[in-house]
């Protein structure tokens, strides 16, 4: 019987695919709570109005992760200068999302609290969003890796791992934040 060895980038991809199924999950725990306490109780609804910024953030968002796969398309291709543009704008505008994401997040978590003032109304959301800002912190580790090794030539047509891995993880960032923004439309009530 014959041992499969697996290349040595195949244990990384293995590893981002296990992070991305246990987030994935975290979250779907996460959705399920919030649901349970916003929809399924017999408590008023909560009435917020989603803060701008998390428009302009969620916009920050998809095009750094565009900006991502653009960049690991260039390094596939030899392009080096577009793909150390591309990357760098990536981490640019990550950079940018993290900086702003808590401003519109706290005006959420604001809003919740103000109108419950108690701990377990506000814990659902609060959960999802340290999970949230955790989750985008480790992406923001990686893509900055990924953007230093880039400038030290690291990449190439042949190894270019490391940026699809990051490109991936941005990628299912995006359908994260795009499930807890939907969340909060479906179960915000705006109030007059």
């Amino acid at each position: 019987m014959k041992t499969r060895v697996y290349p040595e980038f195949a244990k990384t991809t293995f590893l981002v695919y296990g992070l991305i199924g246990s987030i994935t999950i975290f979250f779907i725990a996460t959705f399920i709570a919030y649901l349970t306490r916003y929809v399924v109780t017999d408590d008023p609804p909560v009435q917020f109005e989603l803060p701008a910024l998390l428009w302009v953030n969620t916009a920050l968002l998809l095009t750094g992760s565009h900006l991502l796969f653009r960049a690991y398309r260039a390094v596939r291709r030899e392009k080096q200068k577009a793909f150390r543009v591309y990357v760098t704008s990536a981490l640019v505008l990550a950079c940018l999302f993290c900086l702003l994401q808590p401003w519109g997040m706290g005006d959420l978590l604001e809003q919740h609290w103000r109108q419950r003032g108690e701990v377990r109304s506000a814990a659902a959301i609060f959960l999802m969003v340290f999970l949230h800002v955790a989750h985008f912190v480790a992406g923001l580790f990686a893509l900055f890796y990924v953007t230093v090794q880039g400038y030290r030539g690291r990449y190439d047509h042949e190894f270019n791992n490391g940026v699809r891995l990051a490109a991936i993880y941005w990628r299912f960032l995006d359908v994260i934040w795009l499930g807890m923004l939907v969340l909060f439309l479906l179960t915000g009530r705006v109030g007059a």
